[in-house]
């Protein structure tokens, strides 16, 4: 199993995101370990859909209660993709382990970690239904903080975590948040 895969069953075990039969959507899916603990977590009763740039392997898109759509989230059609995959259901649980390609250079970088949680926090609010709960990677850096504030507008509990699993020395953390306002 994948190191990513141990740091979404941490925080699950820490903070009890994941449910049996939940509708999870997993943003940034590739290579897949969310998708597959996300899967295992919600049950055969549960729906899984993934959403990356990036393919999955074919074995883990033949896995039922699981879809998967190779997509830009920046695609200006994302939200109808998204709502004909779920039969226009909103979701329980929004996760997102995306990463933006980096340049070795820490402000462009940053600058690119900061606006794909912007854009992964727009698809939150619109996709999350009431009471629901978002896992989201942010890089460390000055535009965390505007980060955290705008899920505390959206949520009653909101988290910045580190898993276990993650590397001692990397700038990755996870805003947990819990029990979507709308």
């Amino acid at each position: 199993m994948a190191r990513s895969a141990y740091k979404l069953i941490d925080i699950n075990r820490r903070f009890k995101i994941l449910a049996k039969k939940d509708l999870v959507l997993d943003l940034g899916a590739a290579p897949g370990s969310w998708l597959q603990v996300a899967r295992k977590m919600a049950g055969s009763e549960g729906f899984i859909l993934g959403i990356d740039i990036e393919p999955v392997s074919e074995k883990l898109v033949k896995t039922p209660n699981l879809a998967f759509i190779q997509k830009d989230i920046y695609d200006a059609d994302l939200f109808d993709v998204i709502k004909r995959a779920a039969s226009a259901r909103k979701f329980d649980v929004v996760l997102s382990d995306a990463a933006p390609n980096t340049t070795g250079q820490k402000d462009i970088d940053e600058w690119r970690s900061h606006e794909l949680s912007l854009r992964v926090f727009d698809v939150v609010k619109n996709e999350t239904k009431k009471g629901g709960h978002a896992v989201v990677k942010v890089f460390e850096g000055p535009d965390t903080p505007e980060i955290i504030k705008l899920a505390k507008e959206s949520f009653k509990e909101v988290h910045l975590v580190k898993p276990e699993a993650s590397t001692k020395n990397s700038k990755e953390a996870y805003i947990v948040a819990k029990n979507y306002r709308k």
